[in-house]
C-alpha cells in the first residue's frame, strides 16, 4: 500500500518536472528590434567593498552606449565609499545613506533612493556580490524591450566549488530558476531574482514603487512580480550573455539566515502560486520519504533509478537552455538535501519574527 502511494506521489512530482521542462526546452527567444534607451543599473550595498571591487569594473566594461550606475550604500562602515570615490567615471553616482526612516526596510530604502536619483528609462537590478557573465549583459536587456514590456526577468546561477554547501546552493538556484522561468513562459510569472531583472521606470513610478512593501524585509523582487507582472508585460532572458553569476556563502548559518529572509515573503504570494509551489515541494519530499520506507521492496531500486533518470534527463536539457550547470555526480545527494531543507526553512521563516537584510 505504501509503495502504491509512493508511486502516485512520484508520478505527480515527475509529471510537474517533465511538463515544465518541455515548456522551457521548446521556448525560442523572440528576436526583436533593439531599442537603445538609457539604462540605470541599480545596486544596493551594505559593507560590500570586496565585492564592489569585482562588480564595478565589470559594469563599466559593458558594451552598451548609454547607461549609468547608481549605488545606494546602506549605512556602510567599511571602505566602500572611499573605493567608489576613487573611481573616475561619470557613469557612477553614489547615494551614501547614513540614516534609514523607521518605516522603511534598509535595503528597500537604499534601492528606492537610488531609483529616485536615476535618469534612465529602465531600471536594471544587480546585487553587489554578483558579476555579469558578459559585456553584452545590458544589451541583452535592450533586446527584450517592447512597448508592452514592463518587466524583464533573467537567471543568476551560483559559481560552485567542491563543498557540499556550495553544491547545494548552486542546485537550489538552478531549481528556483527552472520553476520561475517555466511558469513565466506559461504566462504565470510569480517571482524573479533581484540580482538580474529590469523594470520600466515609468511603470515602477506608476505603481508607487516599493510603497506597499517598504517595511518588509525581502520582496523587492518577487513581490513586485507577484503584484504586477503578467503574461503580457513580462519577458524572459535566457541568452548566455544575459547571465549574472553570484557566489555562494561559505557558512551554513549565513546561508540559512539568507534563505529564511527569502522565504519569509512567500506567505504574501497569491494562493494559486502557493498551491503550485506546495504541490511541487511536498510531492518531492513525500515521494522520497515513502520510497525510503520501502527499502526492502522489490520495486525500490527500479523506482529510484527511474526517478533519477527522468529528473537527470529533464534537468540536463533545462540547464543547457538556461546556461546553468549541474553536478550530475552529486545530483542524488543535492536533490534529496533540497527536498528536505526547503520545507524546513520555509516553516522556520514563518515562525521567525525578527528578519533582517544584513546585520
Amino acid at each position: 500500500m505504501i509503495m502504491i502511494i509512493c508511486l502516485i506521489i512520484g508520478s505527480i512530482h515527475l509529471g510537474i518536472v517533465v511538463f515544465h521542462a518541455l515548456v522551457l526546452i521548446r521556448y525560442k527567444t523572440i528576436d526583436r528590434p533593439h531599442s537603445s534607451p538609457l539604462l540605470s543599473i541599480i545596486v544596493a550595498a551594505k559593507n560590500e567593498e570586496k565585492n564592489l571591487k569585482k562588480l564595478i569594473p565589470r559594469l563599466l566594461e559593458q558594451k552598451y552606449h548609454a547607461f549609468e550606475i547608481i549605488i545606494g550604500l546602506d549605512q556602510c562602515t567599511d571602505e566602500s565609499l572611499n573605493y567608489l570615490r576613487s573611481i573616475k567615471s561619470e557613469k557612477i553616482q553614489i547615494i551614501d545613506i547614513d540614516e534609514v526612516p523607521s518605516d522603511w526596510n534598509s535595503k528597500k530604502y537604499a534601492l528606492n533612493e537610488s531609483i529616485r536619483n536615476s535618469t534612465g528609462e529602465w531600471l536594471v537590478f544587480i546585487d553587489a556580490d554578483c558579476v555579469p557573465h558578459s559585456n553584452q549583459w545590458l544589451s541583452s536587456f535592450s533586446s527584450q524591450i517592447h512597448m508592452k514590456t514592463n518587466f524583464i526577468i533573467g537567471v543568476s546561477p551560483y559559481t560552485a566549488n567542491t563543498s557540499l554547501l556550495s553544491q547545494h546552493i548552486a542546485f537550489e538556484a538552478f531549481q528556483t530558476a527552472f520553476l520561475y522561468v517555466s511558469r513565466a513562459l506559461l504566462g504565470k510569472p510569480y517571482m524573479a531574482v533581484g540580482r538580474n531583472m529590469a523594470i520600466r521606470k515609468s511603470y515602477f513610478e506608476k505603481i508607487s514603487g516599493y510603497e506597499k512593501i517598504r517595511s518588509i524585509t525581502g520582496g523587492d523582487d518577487d513581490l513586485m512580480i507577484q503584484n504586477y507582472a503578467s503574461k503580457e508585460n513580462t519577458r524572459i532572458l535566457l541568452e548566455k550573455q544575459s547571465i549574472v553569476y553570484t557566489f555562494p556563502d561559505k557558512h551554513w548559518k549565513n546561508y540559512w539566515n539568507q534563505k529564511i529572509r527569502h522565504y519569509s515573503v512567500g506567505k504574501k504570494y497569491k494562493p494559486k502560486d502557493l498551491s503550485f509551489l506546495s504541490l511541487f515541494h511536498f510531492s518531492h519530499l513525500f515521494f522520497l520519504i515513502f520510497l525510503f520506507f520501502n527499502l526492502s521492496h522489490t520495486y525500490f531500486l527500479p523506482t529510484l533509478l527511474f526517478y533519477l533518470f527522468i529528473k537527470l534527463v529533464s534537468y540536463r536539457f533545462v540547464a543547457g537552455k538556461m546556461g546553468m550547470n549541474i553536478n550530475y555526480m552529486l545530483f542524488p545527494i543535492v536533490d534529496m538535501l533540497y527536498a528536505l531543507l526547503t520545507p524546513v526553512i520555509a516553516l522556520q521563516s514563518k515562525l521567525k519574527k525578527d528578519i533582517k537584510w544584513k546585520n
